[in-house]
């Protein structure tokens, strides 16, 4: 990364907790400044800020309404350096079937999980400031080892995987857009310790795929000026091992 790149703030959404700490404090240590969003996890989010030093701040918004992330858009501008980058974290990820499929859950999933991440795209096209910028979109394993769990968020995911190319394309030159889905991480939901420990191994490399790793696979799309439209899985092969249902289900 360059000397200039180290004055530049990355918002990390979904940052105070679990995956996305990971992934901010992995930019921290590659020399970015952090904006650690946060919706409800605002405690965290200080705290994760205040461990990473180098003008790090915390900065909540609600990802479901427009005015508000336009208000974080703003306050971004305000903090003094270059807005550099964007990796949408954050997710919804509520269970829903074909069975109880409805407008609301399909709805919300969207917005948070496609349409928050868009729209943040642009914010970033729109900020001052020259020098490259880029986007980092987190999907999921499921959108090449697709089950019918989980319908909505699944079909969100896949959608903002696809939106890749039409992103790259449409923010080019000034912004860089890739996508990173990942495997199974951590426990989710109503998942087991039991069950977990034994679908986490259950790759093609058989081990499962850390935030840790996921991170590193962020940090190397921050700096790769000469790659966009890109979908790297970090899953240690999970998606090469095909299942019928959901590994919580398993």
């Amino acid at each position: 990364m360059s000397a200039a790149a180290k004055d530049a703030i990355v918002l990390v959404t979904g940052a105070g907790v679990r995956v996305g700490a990971a992934i901010a404090r992995r930019l921290a240590e590659e020399g970015w400044t952090i904006a650690a969003h946060f919706r409800r996890s605002k405690e965290d989010a200080a705290a994760l800020a205040k461990e990473l030093g180098n003008s790090a701040f915390a900065i909540g918004a609600d990802l479901d309404d427009q005015t508000s992330i336009d208000a974080m858009a703003a306050e971004i501008g305000r903090a003094g350096r270059r807005w550099a980058g964007i990796v949408n974290s954050a997710a919804s990820f509520d269970y829903d079937s074909i069975d109880d499929f409805s407008y609301d859950k399909a709805l919300a999933a969207l917005r948070t999980n496609l349409v928050a991440p868009v729209y943040l795209a642009r914010a970033l096209r729109s900020a001052g400031g020259a020098g490259d910028k880029f986007v980092v979109n987190i999907a999921d394993q499921k959108i090449v080892n697709p089950n019918p769990d989980f319908l909505s968020y699944t079909l969100a995911k896949l959608a903002l995987a696809h939106a890749t190319d039409t992103l790259a394309m449409a923010l080019a030159p000034g912004v860089r857009v890739n996508c990173v889905a990942p495997g199974l991480m951590l426990i989710s939901g109503e998942q087991t310790p039991e069950n977990f420990a034994r679908m986490h191994a259950r790759t093609a490399l058989g081990r499962g795929a850390t935030p840790e790793d996921v991170a590193g696979a962020i940090a190397y799309l921050a700096g790769a000026t000469a790659v966009t439209g890109a979908i790297t899985l970090v899953d240690a092969g999970q998606h090469l091992v095909r299942a019928a249902r959901d590994v919580m289900f398993e």
